[in-house]
């Protein structure tokens, strides 16, 4: 990515208040080439006290970050490798733009290291019930991440980024947090793509450990997991508790948000996210 002197930003963002549309349009091509730190930057050489020029740029750099994002989306879908940390930050971008993704993936990484340090403390090494209990001890305990039960259908309990800061979210976000950090320490942990609610499973068992996530790591059994099935009036099947794929669950996560935005009336939203989805479908 491109780096810039202080003064060449300075100039930038002086250039900004232009009328000119030459000018305006070479400057809305060179910020096609930024990263997020680049804009960042620019945009703290923008007086605060002119809000009209820092919304005219938040507006053209999402315009510009939200076209890039749609190539993004649809390389990712075509790969059949596609990772799911990936395709997570990138239903985290389409709510901003801007998000500075190294820093969150980062504190992922610090997390994975915590976890790693406190595996090796217990006793019995490779017992299933000592990683999941020094796991959900480490999210749900030392981190106080938990389901976010008073407001369930906040926007915000689907996106990365938020779910880290606020420490609150919904089945599949936490679920997904649990898989991404799992993934990174080898652990045998996959997804549960449950009607309703979004689980997490051990595998290397003789039978399968089934984890809530949105409960604070609860262990509940099949049986349990019938009755919740039960309750939603469906007949239950096992494969309910398949793993799904990653592009399953990035699904999922993108058609909770539609169904959020339907309800709540944003309906742009709506029919922009259900594009990405059709994206999926097709790939």
């Amino acid at each position: 990515m491109p780096t810039l002197p202080q003064s060449e930003i300075k100039a930038i963002a002086k250039l900004l208040k232009t009328n000119d549309e030459n000018t305006s349009k070479l400057l809305e091509e060179q910020f096609k080439t930024f990263d997020i730190r680049l804009l960042k930057e620019i945009d703290n050489e923008i007086p605060l006290e002119d809000i009209e020029l820092k919304e005219r740029f938040s507006k053209l750099v999402c315009n510009i970050k939200s076209e890039n994002l749609k190539k993004d989306f649809l390389n990712w879908a075509k790969n059949p490798g596609c990772s799911l940390e990936e395709g997570v930050f990138l239903v985290a971008l389409f709510n901003n733009p801007l998000l500075d993704v190294e820093k969150y993936s980062n504190i992922l990484n610090t997390w994975v290291e915590a976890i790693r340090n406190n595996l090796k403390k217990i006793k019995i090494k490779n017992d299933p019930t000592s990683i999941i209990n020094e796991t959900n001890h480490f999210f749900f305990m030392e981190l106080g991440l938990k389901g976010n039960k008073k407001k369930y259908y906040d926007p915000d309990n689907s996106f990365i980024d938020k779910v880290i800061d606020k420490k609150l979210g919904n089945p599949i976000l936490l679920s997904v947090i649990y898989l991404l950090v799992a993934k990174k320490l080898n652990l045998p942990f996959s997804g549960v793509n449950m009607p309703a609610h979004f689980l997490v499973q051990y595998y290397d068992t003789v039978e399968p450990i089934y984890i809530d996530p949105f409960s604070q790591g609860e262990i509940i059994s099949k049986a349990v997991c019938e009755e919740r099935i039960k309750t939603l009036k469906l007949t239950w099947q096992n494969e309910y508790l398949l793993a799904p794929t990653n592009k399953q669950i990035i699904a999922r996560m993108m058609q909770n948000l539609i169904n959020i935005y339907h309800s709540e009336g944003m309906f742009d939203l709506k029919e922009a996210l259900e594009g990405y989805v059709n994206i999926l479908k097709r790939n």
